[in-house]
């Protein structure tokens, strides 16, 4: 056996060398657990921390809040009421009571009330808003808040807080809040002098801080994702707009969009670490002095903690008494709340002096029980469901005192839900006393009402002008001169109001009264400020000063508004000037026959009509002379039948008249009325207009309705004779044929309308033949080219000319040039006036061989010689060339009613169409 040559190490050795071990490594393991440690325990304290601070802040806030909206809604209710709304009923009472109600809000500046136009009608504490918050105001107003709502945003370096309106038409009131002071008190409840507190806005906007400039948070801020993400409190770690890392806890203010944020630089915390690191590593390298030394850091540190605790505590309880200084301030509101089932569960002081109910005996009742209500118009569980739906409801209420009193309350309430569920949780409700102001309306109406009916009745304002210009009159006045009527009426500023073109006479008057005083009468017109006019008649008696003098010592009198009369009277003026031109216009003669005297009265447009000589009156003998003989018969009737008494009195008859002077004929559209008297005719009025235009327009019509009837007949017939000459191989070649001279002949008639049957032309009726070929799609297609002179075919010679023509494009369309691609039609004439002659030549180029010329006519070729020769009376030569037919027709240029001959009626001069 082989002995070891390795010897042990001894214990004591060992030991040693673990000792110098732990010796060299204790300390620094020690000093760097200490370190973490020191690390957690310091980040881990500042989220502590600030997570208090935010917790009051939030609570400052909400209750800020709280006693803001509640202030406001009594605001609203005070400036809602009729009595009220107008301001200027009574400024200074109104003025003083929001004087009281803003002097009990903290870091309040201002208050301002707006009406529903965005106009300034009230500030608290005589402070002018700047531009930009009025304006500012003016748009948040405009904004349409839910009511209930609360907004508190920046403006202009200000803090706004406005209250959601009830009504469009109600004033919106608006608190400008201090946002250094509200940064001071926010500041109570920080922990440590380095920290931050601040109010931010679920948009980003800093609303309040405890030191520095507002502004908005970045876009990327954490803050933002907070919002998103609809938390109630958050730590979390972020960088300030200059790039400062900082430890920020945020809390959800109750009631408000908004959030309290704590904030504490990173700069601050590492600080703190480092204060409690330092004393670890000025320890040393002995591990017992440093274990004692780290001991009393974490121990001092503790210390610290607690004492920082308990500072904080202390100023939490400080603010907390402060706002329940604000809540007992409040209390003086009657403020109510209950239970879903309308158990009173709290009752405010002010509820204790409304309704003389103590606490103790309104506590746990039935709210409408207790007070008897009475809901107006609406039952307590529609207005429940209301309240359910819309989250709030505003009304009246008739409610019964302690001691048995009536009164009306306005209530607001407003339906408080579980933040977390949503579920409805309880009913907030806030109550205004009405009585003394129902009781006042009522009175003021009653008023109102008999001092109304006493004006309309009359329809008159009294008024007394006295010496120095002051005009003592009812409201009813500055309202007809379009000023307010709680405004103090003057002589100047009624005499500002009167058209600068009325003013010379008004003064004139007045002087005249100053002079010699007595009674008077004048209208004037006035002109409000929005610009419309209106008539008034002023009727009164003036007393002079003893002597005379510039004024009158005493004016008293009435005004009316005569504005209607004046308008009736340049309506009717108006209207009698339209008449005037609408008769000229129209051409009528007016004329009156009064059958008791014989007298007739004629305008000059009657004696026109009869071209009556000037300076001659006008009698029976000159009427009847005038008329047509053959009408005269229907003028008696037609005068008997409205000198009837027993009929409706119309005179109604159309006859000629013939000049007495120009023996002109013209016809006359007479109406008239007779007036009766005791069942006898008197007087006869009435209207003349000259239709002679229409009646040889109707001539006319049915000259050219007889010439129609005859074209049509002659139609027919030719159509008849297609139909029995046709021949075809196949009924669909038959059917083929007979269409198109039928169509031949409806498009020259179609010419023929749009002319009114006057005559066609001729370049009109080839062009409706020859369409399809005269502008080719492809440059081989066959195509036909028109030249000639304008020409005006007779009315009679279209039809024929027509069917020849379409005979002639049917040839060429099966056997001929329009059969061949690239084929070539050209038709042209021309007129020859020493032959007097109208020559078409119709040449076809391009067609292709037919061979030897059929022996046989067709149809076709029998139609266009019949047409040509025997119903135009022309003649007829066609050659068959290589390249293609060639057709000469010669018409003459004149016919002869009953005989065959020429197709165009009348002179065609050589330059001019054929008519």
């Amino acid at each position: 056996m082989v002995a070891s040559t390795t010897r042990p190490v001894p214990p004591l050795h060992r030991a040693v060398a673990w000792l110098l071990v732990a010796a060299l490594t204790l300390p620094a393991a020690v000093l760097a657990v200490g370190a973490w440690l020191a690390w957690e325990a310091t980040w881990r304290e500042a989220r502590i921390e600030l997570s208090r601070e935010a917790d009051a802040a939030a609570e400052y806030a909400a209750r800020l809040v709280l006693g803001y909206g509640m202030a406001m809604r009594r605001m609203e209710d005070l400036l809602r009421s009729p009595a009220a709304a107008a301001i200027g009923a009574d400024p200074a009472g109104l003025h003083g009571a929001l004087e009281v109600l803003v002097a009990e809000l903290p870091q309040t500046a201002a208050a301002y009330v707006l009406a529903s136009d965005g106009a300034l009608q009230l500030a608290a504490r005589d402070s002018m808003p700047s531009a930009e918050l009025l304006a500012a105001m003016q748009a948040a107003a405009a904004a349409e808040l839910r009511p209930g709502q609360v907004r508190l945003s920046r403006i202009g370096g200000q803090l706004l807080f406005a209250a959601g309106r009830r009504d469009a038409s109600d004033p919106q009131v608006f608190l400008s809040i201090d946002p250094e002071a509200l940064g001071q008190g926010l500041q109570r409840v920080l922990a440590a002098p380095g920290d931050g507190v601040r109010l931010i806005g679920a948009d980003g906007s800093l609303l309040a801080r405890s030191g520095g400039s507002l502004g908005r948070l970045p876009a990327s801020n954490h803050f933002y994702g907070v919002v998103a993400n609809g938390l109630d409190q958050a730590v979390l770690e972020d960088r300030a707009p200059g790039g400062v890392a900082r430890l920020m806890a945020l809390r959800r203010i109750e009631e408000f969009p908004g959030y309290a944020a704590s904030i504490r630089p990173r700069a601050a915390i590492i600080a703190a670490w480092r204060q409690a690191v330092l004393p670890q590593a000025a320890i040393g390298l002995p591990a017992l002095l440093a274990m004692l030394a780290l001991a009393l850091l974490v121990r001092q540190s503790q210390r610290r903690l607690l004492t920082a605790n308990d500072g904080l505590e202390a100023r939490v309880a400080e603010r907390t008494a402060e706002l329940a200084e604000l809540s007992e301030a409040l209390e003086l509101t009657p403020c109510m709340i209950t239970d879903l089932d309308g158990h009173i569960t709290h009752w405010s002081e002010g509820c204790v002096r409304l309704y003389g109910y103590s606490r103790e005996e309104a506590q746990g009742r039935q709210a409408a029980e207790l007070l008897e209500t009475e809901f107006c118009g609406s039952s307590r569980e529609e207005l429940h469901l209301m309240l359910r739906r819309d989250g709030q409801w505003q009304g009246e209420l008739r409610q019964r005192r302690r001691d048995g009193s009536m009164i009306i309350a306005s209530a607001f309430w407003t339906l408080r839900c579980d933040p977390r569920t949503g579920e409805p949780r309880s009913i907030v409700s806030t109550r205004t006393d009405l009585s003394a102001l129902r009781q006042a309306e009522r009175a003021l109406r009653r008023s109102e009402a008999r001092l109304r009916r006493a004006q309309e009745a009359s329809g008159a304002v009294a008024f007394e002008l006295t010496e120095d210009g002051t005009v003592l009159a009812d409201p009813a006045l500055a309202a007809l001169f379009g000023l307010p009527s709680n405004l103090e009426l003057t002589r100047p500023l009624l005499a500002a109001r009167v058209h600068p073109d009325d003013r010379r006479a008004a003064e004139a008057a007045y002087r005249q009264l100053g002079r010699q005083g007595g009674a008077f009468s004048i209208e004037t017109r006035v002109v409000r400020p929005d610009g419309t006019e209106r008539w008034l008649l002023v009727r009164g008696e003036g007393v002079a000063p003893p002597g005379g003098g510039r004024a009158p010592r005493l004016v008293t009198g009435i005004v009316l508004d005569v504005t209607q009369r004046r308008a009736a009277e340049a309506a009717l003026a108006e209207s009698g000037e339209r008449l005037r031109l609408a008769q000229e216009a129209a051409g009528f003669g007016i004329y009156d026959h009064d059958f008791r005297t014989g007298a007739v009265t004629w305008d000059a447009r009657m004696r026109a009509f009869w071209a009556l000589p000037d300076g001659e009156s006008v009698t029976g003998r000159s009427f009847l002379g005038g008329l047509h003989p053959e009408d005269r018969p229907l003028r008696r009737a037609a005068m008997r039948l409205a000198m009837d008494p027993e009929g409706p009195g119309t005179y109604q008859v159309e006859f000629r008249v013939l000049g007495l002077t120009d023996g002109q004929e013209r016809w006359l559209s007479t109406t008239g009325q007779v007036s009766f008297s005791h069942g006898r005719p008197v007087r006869l009025t009435g209207l003349a207009m000259d239709i002679t235009a229409r009646k040889r327009g109707e001539q006319r019509n049915e000259l050219l309705m007889r010439e129609v009837d005859h074209r049509a007949k002659n139609a027919l017939a030719v159509v008849q004779a297609a139909l029995r000459l046709s021949r075809a191989e196949s009924p669909a070649e038959l059917v083929r044929i007979i269409e198109g001279r039928v169509a031949a002949l409806a498009r020259a008639q179609t010419i023929l309308a749009k002319r009114r049957w006057e005559g066609a032309e001729l370049h009109a009726l080839l062009e409706g033949e020859l369409a399809p070929f005269l502008t080719g799609l492809r440059r081989d297609a066959p195509r036909a080219e028109l030249i000639g002179p304008p020409v005006t075919v007779a009315a009679h010679a279209a039809q024929p000319l027509s069917m020849a023509v379409h005979e002639l494009a049917t040839n060429a369309m099966k056997y001929g040039a329009l059969a061949h691609p690239g084929g070539l039609l050209q038709v042209s004439w021309r007129l020859d006036q020493a032959n007097r002659v109208l020559v078409l030549v119709w040449r076809e180029r391009g067609a292709p061989e037919l061979g030897p010329v059929p022996a046989r006519r067709g149809f076709g070729s029998r139609v266009i010689e019949q047409t040509v020769q025997g119903q135009l009376g022309g003649t007829l030569n066609r050659r068959w060339l290589p390249g293609g037919l060639l057709c000469e027709i010669t018409v003459p240029l004149s016919r002869r009613e009953g005989g065959a001959g020429p197709m165009l009626d009348g002179e065609v001069p050589p330059s001019a169409a054929a008519a």
